[in-house]
């Protein structure tokens, strides 16, 4: 196990965490609407080298115009670059953000300022300079591609919701807010209790860097993962990255953009939402979406529950409420829509989803839902939580109720940390936040559930990455196997059910790969589809299977999860090989393209997952994609060529989208759906 460290901090350091304290000079314009224009194709090893302009919506005079793009460090955008950002100017006519007779002023060859009319690609001479037109700006902010990027030197933007200003940076592809707190840190009596609502006491905050994560051990404690370290006891912060900032949100022709709001995985007890492999900046510009990534309590921290009507459990889907309230209260100020947020998350993170689409505390709270591998949530009764975590706890705690909370409070981050370590961590049915379990719950049809739009799959062989080196890929014996992976009870009744049968090609490794996935993640997830399907629970319902994936490099046993650069192959699709290919982050960790279907099957997935959070339908409108020019045409092409449309899981109609560049294809049934029924009885 890698090495970890604390980070303590003093009350004057919680308190500037806490209330935040940053010097907001040389930030945008005050009470200027922006979008931040970048053409994002997909071709990750270009973004560097492509343009960016900064939109301003708001009409000015020519020489207000240059003085507003000097007061953020930039330029009157040069005319013959104009033409570069045509593309996006007619989306944003045809998104309804622009007119069609809209002019700008931009720095013409010569000193002079001229204005354009892109729509009717004219430069209009003679222009009177008192004339009041919307401008375009450069943006000669660097695109953001390490893990440990240093924000101090950034150009600084500033949004303002009730009363608070909120100071963030810009990149090249995005507008990001970092570290924003949305709660109380959990620390002294408010450990072990439901989130606390932040006071907004402070007038300005920083959010122009990564705060630590919450306290964990192993991987995402690496620098590679979290260079910012964790922090103990702050920890509950959230992200912004958005394409578009509103100079007042209740008034403007600029439509609000979608939100995703995303929960990160990592087993309940460790992971971040400032993991760049989360980081928005590509999503956002391929998406014209507003992205959140959050932290919430792990491990003991988030999830101890005990039996005794004092330490409830829970806690970590409280916070994951908190942050969906806090982003409805306040994302109108940064671009996006609080009345379309989609909320989506991977494997832990998938299980979250299914928590809040089964929570009546996050009713009304998210319009739609997108769970990625994350089987059908696990969860404990409060009489099974206190049998598995009291034993754990009684010898630095003992006794009950307030007694043994206050001891709990008093005990040190590393005794919590190496009690996290021994025990699997799982919500608590507790009547309030978790009412039923999740397939009697979802079979009650509408109403039992938050019933929005959910879309949810699979990767084909889940746990080869997830069991790392424990079963060698030249195992012979399959009963070792299996108990080694899954225990010897489910070993039994997969050796009796005569479904694995060992062959050349279904070797030993492969068939318990298959096993594990199944039992964990797989046919949980299929019983919960059925359940919904029969009952109508969702008014609508997409599932897939990623047919194509990119391992992640640290999660990569055998070096199987991806296939060598150039040469394409049979390999195993991962769970978590969906992760660049969703967010498009491949660049933060030096991971090349194997091909150039990369590219194209990024973008194909990033289209997919965008059109779901816009209009809660996966199939991506044809005429914006059009509308968004060549850059959009590698989905276009495959599209209006194949005619190829995802359509609803229904009881009657059991079909899945079976996802891979350029081979698009529909599949009939659940995966491993017979599978189910032996090892789920």
């Amino acid at each position: 196990m890698r090495p970890f460290t604390f980070i303590f901090v003093s009350l004057l350091e919680v308190a500037i965490i806490r209330f935040g304290a940053v010097n907001a000079a040389g930030s945008q314009s005050k009470g200027r609407s922006l979008s931040l224009l970048f053409e994002n194709d997909g071709n990750f090893t270009n973004f560097a080298n492509k343009p960016s302009a900064l939109l301003f919506y708001d009409a000015l005079t020519a020489t207000d115009a240059q003085t507003a793009c000097k007061a953020v460090n930039e330029r009157l955008l040069p005319s013959q670059e104009f033409s570069a950002f045509s593309n996006q100017l007619s989306y944003l006519a045809y998104n309804g953000d622009l007119r069609r007779d809209a002019k700008f002023w931009v720095q013409g060859t010569s000193r002079n300022v001229v204005a354009v009319s892109p729509f009717t690609n004219t430069t209009i001479t003679n222009t009177p300079q008192i004339a009041q037109f919307g401008y375009l700006c450069t943006n000669s902010a660097p695109h953001t591609s390490q893990v440990d990027t240093d924000f101090s030197s950034s150009p600084r933007t500033n949004v303002t919701s009730q009363g608070v200003v909120f100071v963030g940076t810009r990149d090249h592809l995005t507008f990001r807010f970092m570290g924003i707190p949305y709660a109380q840190p959990p620390i002294g009596k408010l450990r072990f209790q439901y989130t606390a609502k932040l006071s907004n006491t402070a007038k300005i905050v920083d959010g122009t860097r990564f705060k630590p994560a919450c306290p964990q051990t192993g991987n995402f404690t690496t620098p590679v993962w979290n260079p910012q370290g964790f922090l103990f006891p702050s920890s509950l912060y959230l992200n912004i990255y958005t394409p578009f900032i509103p100079s007042n949100p209740s008034n403007t022709s600029v439509k609000p953009r979608p939100v995703i709001f995303w929960i990160h995985g990592g087993t309940n007890y460790r992971g971040t939402g400032s993991d760049r492999t989360f980081d928005g900046g590509s999503l956002v510009s391929r998406g014209d979406v507003v992205v959140v990534t959050i932290n919430y309590r792990l491990g003991m921290l988030g999830f101890l529950a005990l039996n005794d009507g004092v330490v409830k459990g829970n806690y970590a889907l409280a916070d994951k409420i908190s942050a969906l309230q806090w982003t409805k209260d306040n994302i109108a100020a940064f671009g996006g829509d609080p009345r379309n947020i989609t909320i989506m998350g991977h494997s832990a993170g998938g299980w979250s989803i299914v928590d809040l689409l089964r929570s009546p505390k996050a009713a009304g709270l998210f319009q739609g839902a997108l769970s990625q591998s994350g089987g059908a949530s696990t969860f404990l009764t409060q009489k099974q939580a206190e049998a598995q975590f009291a034993p754990s706890i009684s010898p630095f705690c003992s006794g009950t109720g307030k007694k043994r909370l206050q001891c709990l409070q008093s005990l040190s981050v590393q005794t919590i940390q190496n009690i996290t370590d021994q025990l699997f961590w799982e919500s608590v049915q507790d009547g309030v936040f978790i009412v039923n379990q999740t397939v009697p719950q979802v079979s009650q049809g509408p109403g039992a559930v938050n019933d929005v739009p959910f879309l949810t799959g699979f990767m084909p062989d889940e746990y080869q990455s997830l069991l790392g080196d424990a079963i060698s890929p030249n195992a012979t014996d399959f009963n070792a196997s299996l108990t080694t992976a899954v225990g010897s009870d489910v070993a039994q009744a997969v050796l009796k059910s005569g479904l694995w049968v060992i062959n050349d090609k279904f070797t030993v490794y492969n068939a318990t790969i298959n096993v594990h996935s199944d039992t964990t993640l797989t046919c949980p997830a299929v019983s919960m589809i059925h359940a919904a399907a029969r009952s109508n629970a969702f008014p609508s319902l997409y599932v897939y299977v990623m047919q194509r994936a990119y391992g992640e490099f640290q999660f990569n046993p055998f070096n199987l999860c991806t296939f060598p650069v150039g040469q394409p192959q049979p390999y195993y699709r991962c769970h978590a090989g969906d992760l660049y290919e969703v967010f498009g982050t491949y660049y933060f960790f030096n991971q090349p393209p194997r091909e150039d279907n990369d590219f194209y099957y990024t973008a194909l997935v990033q289209d997919l997952w965008t059109s779901f959070a816009r209009t809660h339908d996966p199939n991506p409108s044809l005429a914006l994609l059009k509308a968004r020019g060549p850059a959009y045409g590698s989905t276009l092409n495959l599209l209006q060529q194949t005619g190829w449309v995802w359509p609803k899981f229904e009881n009657g109609n059991q079909v899945l989208a079976s996802l891979e560049y350029p081979q698009l294809g529909i599949q009939q049934g659940l995966p491993d759906d017979e599978n189910g029924s032996k090892l789920l009885r």
